[in-house]
């Protein structure tokens, strides 16, 4: 469904009503909250950099975010590191207020998002400054990042904390695979 500038792909619908259901805590909201803080700050940055905004799609994996970037790469960088920026804001304010929950959210969604994998912000920002270069230090990056997301995961699962890191660094780490393997392609 689409409402303006806004997609809503069915699996984030799901993933959210699934998610809904599951939260006995009362987090989910904040996690919104937070994710629309980190959003936010990719679009300030974008729009005072010159970039233009065309859509914002919301799926089971997270925001996209479809637009036109600003020119030169050290801009580019800047607008997939201001949504990481825009969480640690959150998360000193809210640290402040002593709201620690919401500040735990937002850390762990900020730190998330700077991983350097392709299809998060860190991996984007590297692929930006780089200039499409050195495939090898991304690609070693990317690797070594989802190695370590899907053995916190497995550790997660033995302890009894949950399948979702694992399954979150399984995704993740296929879609940097696939990023990375279609730009060493394209050169």
């Amino acid at each position: 469904m689409t409402h303006g500038r806004i997609e809503i792909r069915d699996g984030f619908v799901v993933l959210l009503a699934a998610l809904w259901c599951a939260d006995r805590t009362n987090v989910l909201p904040l996690v919104l909250l937070a994710a629309a803080v980190h959003e936010g700050g990719h679009l300030l940055v974008l729009c005072l950099s010159g970039g233009r905004l065309h859509r914002l799609t919301l799926t089971c994996c997270g925001a996209v975010l479809h637009c036109t970037l600003p020119e030169g790469r050290f801009a580019r960088a800047a607008v997939c590191l201001a949504g990481p920026a825009a969480s640690f804001a959150l998360t000193a304010l809210a640290q402040a207020c002593g709201w620690y929950r919401l500040a735990g959210a937002s850390v762990l969604l900020g730190a998330f998002n700077l991983l350097p994998m392709p299809p998060l912000d860190g991996g984007m920002a590297l692929e930006h400054l780089c200039a499409g270069g050195a495939e090898t230090v991304r690609m070693t990056f990317a690797a070594l990042s989802a190695a370590g997301l899907l053995f916190c995961g497995l550790w997660l699962l033995r302890v009894g904390g949950g399948c979702w890191l694992l399954l979150i660094g399984t995704l993740i780490g296929a879609k940097s695979a696939k990023n990375l393997a279609n730009s060493v392609n394209m050169m």
